[in-house]
This record gives structure tokens, C-alpha cells and sequence, in this order.
């Protein structure tokens, strides 16, 4: 007996993980925009802190802290959009990967555990065939 996934079931998993990966930024952006910039002040003060054994420029800690909600926000609509979806989903590894990165420098290492299996997601939407946007009308609905 051959077991196998149709290709629906496996759209329909792509949608449920890109809406996951939606909202993930969505939530984590706008959260960032009304925190009347204590995100920005938090993680400036643990990235400046001198006994971090890596110690990076504080303009760039400043620039890249300032941009991430932007980039949050800016990821998330992109992807709901269905516009070059992999490319977008590319990018949202990428965004997780330099989180990863400053969760490294700031010795989070339970942080960078987790942030592994968050990049995953996006792998694993990668691979999964594309779940056709809804105001695009497949051919087997237009049939019936």
C-alpha cells in the first residue's frame, strides 16, 4: 500500500505556514512600532554592553535595531501578497538568520536553539508547492 500526500493537502500546508510566518512578523513589527521605543532602547543597551566578546559598531546595532520593525512589517506583506513567494521566503530565512546572528553575539544560546527550528519553517515553505492566492480562480474550481 503506497502512502502519499495529494498535492492540495500539500498547498494547503504551504498556506498554513506562510500564514504563520505572516503573522509572526506582523505581530512581532507592530508590537515593535507601540513600544514608544523601548525595543530599540532595550537591545541597544545588551549590544553595547563591553563584555560581550563580540563587540560590533554601535551605528550599525542602531541602524539594523531601527530597521527591524520596518523589515518585520515589510516581510509579512510581501508574503501575503504571493508575489515571488520564494524569494520572499528566502528573505524571511535570511531576516531569521541575522536574528540568530544577534542572538549569538548577545550569548542567548538558548535563543539561537530556538531560532533554528523557526528558520525550518521557512524552509519547509520553500519547499512546499505554492497555494494559489485566493483572488486567482483555479481551473478545477471554475470547472465545477
Amino acid at each position: 500500500m503506497e502512502n502519499s500526500i495529494s498535492i492540495k493537502t500539500l498547498k494547503n500546508a504551504e498556506l498554513l505556514l506562510r500564514i504563520t510566518m505572516i503573522l509572526t512578523l506582523l505581530v512581532a513589527g507592530i508590537s515593535k512600532f507601540c513600544s514608544n521605543g523601548n525595543f530599540h532602547k532595550y537591545y541597544l543597551k545588551l549590544f553595547l554592553n563591553p563584555a560581550l566578546r563580540i563587540n560590533l559598531p554601535s551605528s550599525l546595532v542602531d541602524i539594523y535595531i531601527t530597521l527591524i520593525p520596518f523589515i518585520e512589517v515589510g516581510i509579512a506583506i510581501a508574503l501575503i501578497t504571493s508575489f515571488k513567494r520564494r524569494f520572499f521566503i528566502v528573505v524571511w530565512i535570511l531576516y531569521f538568520v541575522s536574528l540568530e546572528f544577534g542572538h549569538y553575539v548577545l550569548e542567548e544560546f538558548t535563543s539561537v536553539d530556538l531560532i533554528i527550528s523557526i528558520i525550518l519553517f521557512g524552509v519547509v515553505a520553500y519547499i512546499l508547492p505554492a497555494h494559489e492566492p485566493f483572488w486567482v480562480k483555479s481551473k478545477s474550481n471554475s470547472e465545477k
